[in-house]
Parts: structure tokens; C-alpha cells; sequence
């Protein structure tokens, strides 16, 4: 058990990685050192031979090819080997910090476009994935989902319960989604939903199926205090030539229908709806607008 600790350990690990790259490094520089041994003897023997025969000093010039080679090989072919091993540890390294940094920017990547609290994708990019999916499928729907008297929670069981609400409703999401339907956070209780290729009736089932899901899943937001949540969904047909704008007015007047009617319910627009009431201050910005392109005209 100790010895397989220690084999495990990182400081083994590296103390092992040390002791192979130095072994390689001394069994390149005996190579080194052998082969040219060997083709000194061969090509001095033989340029002696060929030049003054074998004589009384031939045996003495052996000897110095012999040595020679190693006395000159050796401490190159050892300083050539722990240059290459450094070489191959310098691109490990690189390729490490490649990597740690490839990890970053996932990660930055990710925080950019993911909620960090239902780890559900951001307002951004929802929008851009439905601009992208929607140009080539026709037959979509659009949901807009908020909870009910969310402020309420946050008032009577403070903001971190509230957290854990919908915390809730991003798991209901994953529970009930398909595969290929987009789901986002686009405000603070506020969610949107793409669902391609769906058709109307499609869609409000989908819608029926979240709502009842979320209605029935307990919730205590302290233990043994039971709280029902209930959604709102408005829901639209999202074709291809629809602009965006468009759609979200559509699913805006269906969500508010749904708050007037009494909540907990699901929604198709239909044309008549009454929009939304905006806030004063977008109000006074729209008739601003006008009037300053009325001035230019």
C-alpha cells in the first residue's frame, strides 16, 4: 500500500521522469561515443595502412583514434543530448500552458455566455443561437416564461431563496426540453424558449408540460414550509420572416393576457392581444425618437 502511494505521487513521478531523460541522455552520448570510435578506427587504420603499412607504430596510432574520439565526442554528444532533452521539456511546458490556457478561455467563453447561477445560456446568447437556427426552419414557436409573484418570494424569504427558484426551473427545463430546443435567462425571472420545427399545438402542449412540471415540484424554501411556484408562458409562431422584434411583442402580449387572466396558464398569441404596458421612461425615449426624425424630415 505505501509503495503504490509512492508510486502514485507526483513527486515520484517527476523524480522517475528525471532519472529516464537523464539515462537517455548517457546511453545517446555512449552511442555517440561508440560509433565514432569505431569509424576513427576504421577510417585512420585504414588511411595508415594505405599510406606507411602496418608497422611498428601502427598499434599507436590506433590507440589515439581510439581515444581521440572519445575524448572529443564525449562531452559534445553529452551537452547535445541534455540540449535536445531540454529542448523536448521546453515543448512539453509549451504544450501544458497551451492547454491551461485553452481551458481558460472555455472557461471565459462560458462565464461570457452562461448564467453563472442557473448555468442556463444568457440573454445574448439565446438570441443569437435562435437568429441562427431560425434561418432555416419555418415551422417554430417562441415561449416567453416568467414566474408568478417572483417579488414575493424574494420579499417574504429573502433573495437566496429566490436563487433556488430558479435554480428549480432551469432543472424543470433540462427535464423537459428536447434535444434540440433552445433555452436561455433573458431577464431576472424572465425566460425564452425556442422550440424549431413545432408546430402550434406542439408548442402549447410543451408549454403545458413546463407549467404543470414546475407547479408540482416541491419547493421549500425553508424546511417543512411548503411554497407552490407557478410560470406564466406566452408563446408565438417564430417563422423564418418574422423579425425578432416581432416575435417578442407577440410572445410579450400572450405572457401579459396570461398574467391578466390570473397566472399559472399558457398562452398562444392571437392577433388583438393587448401589448404589454411599457414603462414610462421607454415611452418618453420612442416619443423622442419621433419627433427628432419628425424635426429631420
Amino acid at each position: 500500500m505505501t509503495l503504490h502511494r509512492l508510486a502514485m505521487s507526483p513527486c515520484y513521478a517527476i523524480a522517475m521522469k528525471e532519472l529516464v531523460a537523464q539515462q537517455s541522455a548517457m546511453r545517446e552520448t555512449a552511442v555517440i561515443g561508440a560509433l565514432s570510435t569505431i569509424l576513427s578506427f576504421l577510417v585512420v587504420g585504414g588511411m595508415y595502412a594505405a599510406v606507411f603499412g602496418i608497422d611498428d607504430r601502427f598499434w599507436d596510432s590506433m590507440t589515439i583514434a581510439i581515444i581521440a574520439p572519445w575524448m572529443i565526442s564525449f562531452p559534445l554528444a553529452w551537452y547535445m543530448a541534455n540540449h535536445r532533452l531540454r529542448l523536448v521539456e521546453m515543448a512539453e511546458r509549451l504544450r501544458e500552458a497551451r492547454e491551461q490556457l485553452s481551458d481558460v478561455n472555455k472557461q471565459l467563453v462560458r462565464k461570457a455566455n452562461y448564467d453563472g447561477m442557473t448555468n442556463l445560456p444568457n440573454r445574448e446568447w439565446f438570441f443569437d443561437r435562435l437568429d441562427e437556427v431560425r434561418k432555416d426552419r419555418d415551422n417554430n414557436i417562441l415561449m416567453i416564461i416568467d414566474v408568478d409573484h417572483f417579488k414575493h418570494i424574494n420579499d417574504s424569504f429573502g433573495h437566496p431563496i429566490g436563487d433556488k427558484a430558479l435554480i428549480l426551473l432551469s432543472n424543470v427545463f433540462r427535464k423537459i426540453l428536447r434535444k434540440d430546443d433552445l433555452v436561455g435567462r433573458i431577464g431576472g425571472e424572465e425566460f425564452g424558449v425556442f422550440l424549431p420545427d413545432t408546430s402550434e399545438a406542439e408548442g402549447q402542449i410543451i408549454g403545458e408540460m413546463i407549467r404543470h412540471e414546475v407547479e408540482s415540484t416541491a419547493f421549500e424554501p425553508h424546511q417543512g414550509v411548503r411554497h407552490v411556484i407557478t410560470v406564466s408562458i406566452g408563446l408565438t409562431p417564430a417563422p423564418t420572416h418574422f423579425e425578432r422584434p416581432q416575435m417578442m411583442r407577440n410572445a410579450d402580449s400572450a405572457l401579459f393576457e396570461a398574467k391578466r387572466r390570473g397566472r399559472n396558464r399558457v398562452l398562444l398569441f392571437e392577433p388583438g392581444m393587448r401589448a404589454k404596458p411599457r414603462p414610462a421612461y421607454a415611452q418618453a425615449q420612442e416619443l423622442a425618437q419621433l419627433q427628432e426624425s419628425a424635426n429631420i424630415r
